[in-house]
Order: C-alpha cells, then structure tokens, then sequence
C-alpha cells in the first residue's frame, strides 16, 4: 500500500516507464503475499513438492534464506528502474522476471509438486503481466525496445537469479536451522498432514 501510495503521490514526477516500474513492485508484495501469507503454502510446495527435501519446514528454502531473497534482494532488483529510467535494462529484467513467475506458478511448480495451483500465481498473471506489457508499452513509446535491449535484460535476469535466488538458497542453507515455516506455510506438504 505505501508503494502504490507513493507511486500515486509522485506520480506528476515519474515517466509513464517509471510509474509502471512502481506499480510492478507494488505487484511483487502482492505476489509475495500470496506466496508466504495467503494462501501462503508456497515453501511447502518448494520444498516438499518441488525439491523433495526430507526437512522441508526448513532446507533448502527457510525464513531466513526467504527474507534475504524476498526483501533486500528483490526489492533492489524492481525498485533500480524506478531509481534509474534511463538504464532500460534494470526495467525489462524485472518485467520478463514476472512473465517467468506467471509461467512458474502456472504451470512449471505445480506439475513438479502434484498440484493444482501454485501460491503466487494469480499475482503474476493478474498484476504482473499486465503491468509489464504496459510498462513495455510505455518504454517502446519513448524509444523502440532493441533485441539488444532484451539480451541483456535476459542475461541480467538470469544473473539475478544466481546471484540472488539460488545463491542465498545454497550458501544458508541448512537442515538444523531454526528459521522454519510453520504448518500453514508448509500447506498440504506439511510432514503432519494439511494444516488447517
């Protein structure tokens, strides 16, 4: 809410770009929402389902490795276009980032997990879609998007996955840690059944 507020405030100040780039990481909170909170069985279904961990309230994925990659991490890599219009990459990455989270949630986690759906997928498809063709939209208006423009968005996408989704996941990880997720978290891949 204090993202779309500030968005709505300053919005005389931004770029058309830039007003999309804020409403895409407004969407990010959403989908991390959805994700750890509501539903919010996500982990679970990671851990559980997608990876088979035999500790899955805690390894690979924890509280702990979830907030580094979730907060400080994530939210530079959506708020750098808001930050700097001009450097186009920083605004496409997070946007084919979204695009990538619809086709993960929609398709890709569930199959891997025996799910019918995936915590995380009606923000992608509702908010970050949208949001990402308008804000492609917007920044072809101001100067057609070149191929080079999203090879290096790719390639910066993918440098953020390493880096800062799978790196945290490997170098914290740990099946003693006492960051676990709760049983509402662990969803229907709770090791003690479904949590109510």
């Amino acid at each position: 809410m204090g993202i779309a507020g500030a968005t709505a405030l300053g919005s005389r100040r931004l770029s058309r770009p830039q007003t999309f780039a804020a409403l895409n990481f407004a969407a990010l909170t959403a989908h991390q929402y959805e994700e750890y909170e509501d539903p919010g069985y996500f982990p679970g279904q990671f851990n559980a389902g997608v990876l088979h961990s035999d500790k899955p309230d805690r390894y690979p994925l924890n509280t702990n490795t979830a907030l580094i990659v979730n907060v400080p991490l994530a939210y530079t890599f959506y708020a750098l276009p808001i930050a700097f219009p001009k450097h186009r990459v920083l605004g496409i990455a997070p946007v084919l980032f979204g695009f990538l989270q619809a086709a993960g949630h929609g398709t890709i986690f569930p199959r891997l997990a025996g799910d019918r759906y995936s915590p995380g997928f009606l923000a992608s498809l509702l908010l970050h879609v949208p949001i990402g063709v308008n804000y492609l939209r917007a920044l072809h208006a101001e100067e057609p998007i070149k191929r080079s423009d999203l090879a290096k968005a790719a390639a910066y996408n993918l440098a953020f996955a390493i880096s800062s989704i799978a790196g945290p996941n490997i170098l914290v990880k740990n099946k003693n840690s006492p960051y676990r997720f709760t049983a509402k978290q662990m969803g229907p891949h709770s090791p003690s059944g479904p949590a109510a």
